[in-house]
């Protein structure tokens, strides 16, 4: 056993506590820049951002639930399932790289264990497919045909991306396809990798390589990064394709809308 490991009369060692370097793995990495942009999305918003001991809880006031974020990088127990919560108006998303027990008791659905992905740095993006371009995200105008057609392309209810977040680690990726936007991407590089989010494409443009050309101008943002994503199934094999490795599987629980009542 190296001298660095723990020893019997030591406290254990898991990797994933708060003093742990973010160099120490890609998954901690990774976990740590998609709070980041949880964190900076919500406060853009005018929403709140609050910690629950190892819990994150990132509230956009958004209708969308992948953008209100709960985001733990240790394990997850039923009392921080519930303080996964931004009130009954919105509904959440709960992330973590670990399995957990069954959440249900804590009013959460089980949405997934979806594939983390990573690809190493470097490497050049192959052109995009005829009549398609991909352009980077400036100006608020933009922004808005963006969030369009996120909404449009996953499908998720409508929400503004913040204006706010221009100009910083978020970067928005639009790809057009004879002059229409038609699909997005997100990129925000913290802790040493490229967090790829926001990857969507309009149902009737997928199959012709555009999400391809706007997941590989995300992935690319800094290519001196390596790149992350939590995979959909959809999405998996173009993915791999472009390099990107299944590293492990993460567990992703939602806390739904209260009926009867919306965001107005």
């Amino acid at each position: 056993m190296s001298a660095e490991m723990s020893t019997e009369t030591d406290a254990p060692v898991t990797g994933w506590e708060d003093t742990t370097p973010s160099g120490d793995s890609l998954t901690l990495a990774a976990m740590r820049a998609m709070s980041d942009r949880a964190a900076a999305w919500a406060e853009a918003a005018g929403g709140t951002v609050r910690r629950v001991g190892g819990l994150l809880v990132a509230d956009a006031l958004s209708p969308c639930v992948f953008l209100n974020a709960a985001l733990s990088a240790g394990p997850v127990d039923l009392a921080m399932a519930r303080a996964a919560d931004v009130g009954p108006e919105r509904p959440c998303l709960l992330i973590t790289p670990h399995p957990t027990p069954d959440l249900r008791s804590a009013g959460l659905q089980l949405m997934g264990c979806p594939h983390f992905m990573v690809r190493p740095a470097g490497g050049a993006a192959p052109p995009p497919p005829r009549d398609v371009t991909v352009t980077e995200v400036h100006d608020p105008a933009g922004l808005a045909e963006w969030a369009a057609v996120l909404a449009a392309g996953f499908p998720t209810p409508a929400s503004p991306a913040p204006a706010a977040l221009l100009g910083g680690p978020a970067r928005f990726w639009l790809a057009y396809a004879d002059g229409t936007p038609v699909a997005t991407a997100l990129s925000w590089a913290g802790h040493g990798v490229v967090d790829v989010e926001c990857v969507a494409t309009l149902p009737e443009h997928r199959g012709r390589g555009i999400g391809a050309a706007v997941t590989w101008a995300a992935t690319l943002a800094d290519p001196a990064l390596p790149a992350a994503l939590i995979s959909s199934d959809d999405g998996h094999g173009v993915y791999r394709a472009m390099g990107y490795l299944p590293v492990s599987r993460w567990t992703l629980w939602y806390r739904p809308q209260a009926r009867g009542r919306r965001q107005t």
